[in-house]
């Protein structure tokens, strides 16, 4: 056989096989984040739901208070005082008239 011929046949082995792998790839991280986005789409969910029992059960406390249950509950948190909004690991607060009226996720 031709020298020529056993390096095409090589050749054409990589590339069926480089191939492959790529393809591999490609199908491997579009399930990885479809099973991610479909992830945090259900964490959005739960964070809005338990945001709106937080605010029918906290109705009696003011700014200062959550601000308070929220630094004692995480000393080494990052909270973050803005206007009307309070930011706590990713979570965000609002307040209304010195009132709770929303929690939802940090988008």
């Amino acid at each position: 056989m031709n020298k020529w011929k056993i390096s095409f046949f090589i050749c054409l082995t990589v590339l069926i096989i480089s191939n492959l792998y790529w393809l591999y790839v490609v199908f491997d991280s579009g399930v990885t984040q479809t099973y991610q986005q479909v992830t945090i789409d259900d964490q959005n969910e739960i964070i809005n739901s338990l945001g709106d029992l937080i605010v029918k059960g906290a109705k009696e406390y003011n700014k200062k208070d959550i601000l308070y249950l929220l630094r004692k509950s995480k000393p080494n948190a990052l909270i973050v005082e803005e206007g009307n909004k309070i930011y706590y690991e990713g979570v965000q607060f609002v307040f209304e008239n010195d009132k709770l009226v929303k929690v939802s996720n940090i988008n």
